[in-house]
């Protein structure tokens, strides 16, 4: 599988979470970020002068989302309470650490401003020499222009992301008659840092944002006088942001409501030293701070690439955006735009849209054709203004989840199987929890959308019983219900035990939970599997299955009682379980080999090492022997994350392999090694037999 280079605009939080995503094992793609400006993050860089066109933060600033909302997935914000509302310079220590972190600073090209990107994703930029930015010779790139000033560069890539953000092209009403021919200074928010610059002034500011009411906040306190103008309908976003800033700790602006603040319809009209309200007052202010918002701008894009010049100019939104996200001319996804929609948590966000994108480019996500995707786009019920990109955060990820990746973890509700479905969902994929119990089930996905902050995150829940083919079928028939694609099945639960029990189809319990139950679902999905290609089934096994010779093909040898005396049950169980995980590998090598080498559904199996779960909750006696050699849950889950999702697996068509934990490198370090299994996996005459046996009790009439 090729590797695709990726052009990353922008180095601010979207850009870095973009990076992150791509150059991950998960998909192993080549990011490059070009950032102007000679730091990173973006907008949270404090910038006191106001000289940076990027950044827009002032100092006392402090974010309107708690930090545990803010936060990446895999990164909590330290030191900090999770309510706490932070500071931008925190924001920015926060990101930098992540960036190194992730060692993203490798794939960074600092004080490099785009300045063009054409139909053959060539860019072209510009570095400032400065004795601080050591320009480093990049493999690809060709020398267009060098003077002692700056080099000009072009370099060609596979695709480009744009994540400039929108807090640098200022967004000031021209419908404002008089506007121009005002004799007081007229400034926008992007380029106010602290109240003390405008100590006994009378300021209008315009604009009930985020930015206008804090601002408005700080001046109170130091002004002559602070004139809010605002529309009557946004009395209600007004009341939202001054309780986010409440809670956030700041300096309520109507705290001063009796003395130097006041609100006022919008400006009619300006005439020289004079401002008009609509209310019929007027005031003659020292200065006007407009906290109007900015304009979407994406100057370098050239032909093809350019979106709608007119809707952008004149309606203020990106045409045309597949799911705000991609460009519709792109049906390959290699055009995409991080972070357009605003009122939202952008940190996470970027995240996800980062996962849909690289999933996309690597063929594991296929976009609707070209006719599609406009058609969605123009028969959308959202406002064709400035407006449109403003979002329901919680339906416009609920929306992107749908795009991902389908996966089916049994067992998932505790022990290794939850900190996969934890890990999966992590790394954008949407989880089906198929366990018994429901209670245990709604739990963990509760502690794992907390885990991983994501309140909203894709995972449910399917009730499923392995050891009932009734319910087996039932699971089948509500996930068919549900009309989803299924992209990977891991087959994780497990039962080990030294109490003699039957099935419900008479069959010793740990021989049916662990491989009938697996096989018949395994087998009822195959199809769901074969439309979702490239697909993959993830059997998880033991090392155990080395410890037997063969199956045991006399129904009744196999459900013979265990022995009374304690050693025995446990011998006589461990012999059941060894069975069990035998008859996992050569369910998978048979499977391999009905699917056949052109298959795109790839099965493997492994041995997450011996781990300390809930499988020994009825072993006491041998969890305490075995405790000092057991490796913890996280990285049990491994391998089972391995074999589910590394490239390797499809780029090297590796297929009917047995995967451990490796002896070379200590957790969490491991790179999982492939190792030989038992040898009756190799004859092809007893794995036949085992699928012959498994398909009677399974009463399974017809199978690949």
């Amino acid at each position: 599988m090729k590797r695709h280079r990726i052009c990353i605009v922008g180095g601010g939080a979207s850009g870095l979470a973009c990076a992150r995503v791509l150059a991950s094992d998960d998909y192993n793609c080549e990011p490059t970020i070009f950032e102007q400006n000679p730091f990173i993050c973006g907008q949270w860089h404090y910038d006191p002068d106001g000289i940076s066109e990027t950044t827009a933060v002032y100092k006392d600033l402090r974010t309107n989302l708690p930090c545990s909302v803010m936060q990446f997935s895999d990164f909590p914000f330290p030191n900090n309470e999770p309510e706490s509302y932070i500071s931008c310079k925190e924001v920015e220590e926060y990101l930098i650490a992540y960036a190194e972190k992730h060692q993203l600073f490798k794939y960074m090209v600092l004080n490099a401003k785009v300045d063009s990107i054409d139909e053959t994703f060539t860019v072209t930029y510009t570095v400032r020499i400065d004795t601080k930015n050591e320009i480093s010779k990049r493999p690809y790139q060709n020398l267009l222009k060098k003077n002692e000033y700056y080099v000009v560069y072009s370099e060609q890539f596979d695709a480009i992301c744009v994540a400039n953000g929108h807090y640098s092209e200022m967004y000031i009403p021209d419908d404002i008659s008089g506007l121009h021919s005002q004799t007081f200074p007229i400034y926008h928010s992007r380029s106010y840092r602290e109240a003390d610059h405008y100590r006994d002034k009378c300021v209008i500011v315009v604009g009930a944002s985020q930015s206008g009411v804090d601002i408005c906040g700080e001046l109170a306190p130091v002004a002559k006088q602070v004139i809010l103008s605002m529309k009557e309908e946004n009395q209600k976003d007004f009341e939202h942001v001054l309780n986010q800033l409440r809670q956030s700790g700041k300096q309520l602006c109507t705290d001063y409501l009796s003395t130097t603040f006041s609100i006022v319809p919008p400006i009619e009209r300006i005439d020289k030293d004079t401002v008009y309200f609509k209310n019929q007052t007027s005031v003659k202010p020292d200065l006007i701070i407009f906290a109007t918002g900015y304009e979407y701008r994406m100057p370098f894009l050239q032909g093809k690439l350019q979106v709608d010049q007119n809707r952008l100019l004149k309606n203020h939104y990106v045409y045309p955006l597949y799911k705000h996200l991609f460009h519709a001319d792109f049906p390959d996804g290699t055009l995409s735009f991080l972070a357009i929609p605003y009122r939202i948590v952008p940190f996470p966000l970027a995240e996800i849209q980062s996962h849909i994108v690289a999933r996309v480019l690597c063929g594991k996500i296929l976009l609707p054709s070209r006719d599609d995707m406009l058609y969605q786009i123009d028969h959308s019920l959202l406002q064709h203004n400035r407006r449109y990109h403003y979002i329901n955060m919680i339906n416009y990820t609920e929306n992107l989840f749908e795009m991902m990746n389908e996966t089916i973890v049994t067992g998932a509700n505790e022990g290794i199987g939850k900190v996969t479905a934890r890990e999966l969902v992590r790394k954008g994929w949407h989880v089906i929890i198929a366990s018994r119990n429901k209670e245990k089930a709604q739990h963990a996905i509760n502690t794992i959308r907390q885990e991983i902050n994501m309140p909203d995150a894709p995972i449910d829940f399917i009730q499923l019983d392995l050891s009932s083919l009734t319910s087996i079928r039932k699971f089948v028939d509500d996930f068919h219900q549900r009309q989803l694609p299924l992209h990977l099945l891991i087959n994780n639960a497990g039962i080990f035990s030294s109490e003699f029990r039957l099935s419900e189809i008479g069959e010793e319990i740990q021989f049916t939970t662990n491989h009938l139950g697996h096989f018949l679902l395994t087998n009822l999905l195959l199809d769901d599997l074969q439309a979702s290609i490239p697909s993959h089934i993830v059997i998880v096994s033991s090392h155990s299955h080395l410890h037997v010779s063969n199956i045991e093909y006399d129904d009744q040898k196999r459900n013979q009682p265990f022995p009374t005396s304690s050693i025995g049950k446990l011998r006589a169980g461990y012999q059941c379980y060894c069975q069990s995980k035998l008859a996992n590998v050569m369910k998978c090598t048979e499977l391999v080999h009905r699917l056949g080498p052109e298959s795109k559904v790839y099965c493997n199996i492994l041995h997450p090492g011996v781990i300390k779960t809930s499988i020994w909750r009825n072993n006491k006696w041998s969890e305490r022997l075995i405790r000092p050699f057991m490796r913890s849950i996280d990285n049990g889950a491994m391998t089972t994350l391995f074999v589910a999702t590394h490239p390797d697996i499809e780029q090297n068509n590796i297929r009917g392999a047995y995967f451990i934990p490796s002896k070379i490198l200590p957790p969490p370090y491991c790179r999982p090694a492939i190792a030989e299994m038992n040898p009756v996996a190799n004859d092809r005459q007893q794995y036949q037999q085992l699928w012959e046996l498994s398909q009677r009790l399974t009463k399974l009439n017809k199978t690949i």
